[in-house]
């Protein structure tokens, strides 16, 4: 009987088209922390704009063991590699305005936009931003635990034309009066959920 362990399988010749539906299930930020850098042929494949369409920095390990500055130029390095085809970014506490800004600049197909614990990061430099650079394709803007006045989401939600879902949670400067003037004035968002905790929901 031959008991001759199989000879191992070369990952360095699979096929660029196929390595990069890899990295899309293994997600940016494996990448980006040496998935990417294996081979010559995984450094081409994780240059391919269709892997980074999808950029989630929220609940990876990663994200609670890098220091900020780290993870911005991390997420200004995907934002790069996606070549103006960023659909989607997520991003928790390490995010600022200046990297909202540098993203908004490079992503005119951004559809998708969720951040949490992100402090001071709608500033009015950066609501102004977004005046003059409509986020002309946001269909979703999802805010968790945000400091983002009444003011400042107007603003926002007025620069995004075709809004279809908005969910804030916990953003404690918006209250339940502020809820129904945004339904009152944003009839075409179709999904509106706003959530705080209950002591926050009795007026």
């Amino acid at each position: 009987m031959d008991d001759a362990a199989p000879p191992a399988r070369d990952w360095s010749s699979l096929p660029l088209d196929a390595l990069s539906l890899i990295f899309v299930r293994l997600g940016a930020v494996d990448i980006l922390m040496g998935a990417g850098l294996v081979c010559r042929s995984w450094l081409e494949a994780a240059n391919f704009p269709d892997v980074w369409r999808s950029v989630d920095m929220d609940k990876h390990e990663s994200v609670f063991l890098k220091g900020d500055a780290v993870l911005r130029e991390m997420a200004k390095v995907a934002v790069d590699r996606s070549g103006g085809q960023l659909r989607v970014f997520v991003g928790r506490m390490f995010v600022t305005d200046e990297l909202i800004k540098y993203i908004m600049e490079r992503s005119p197909s951004l559809t998708t936009l969720r951040l949490v614990s992100c402090f001071g990061v709608f500033s009015k430099q950066l609501t102004s931003v977004i005046k003059e650079s409509p986020l002309l394709e946001l269909r979703s803007l999802e805010l968790e635990n945000i400091d983002l006045t009444m003011e400042e989401l107007t603003a926002i939600l007025e620069s995004c034309p075709i809004l279809e879902v908005l969910r804030l949670h916990y953003c404690f400067l918006i209250n339940s009066n502020d809820e129904r003037t945004l339904r009152a004035k944003f009839t075409r968002i179709k999904t509106m959920t706003l959530k705080w905790d209950d002591e926050c929901c009795t007026d």
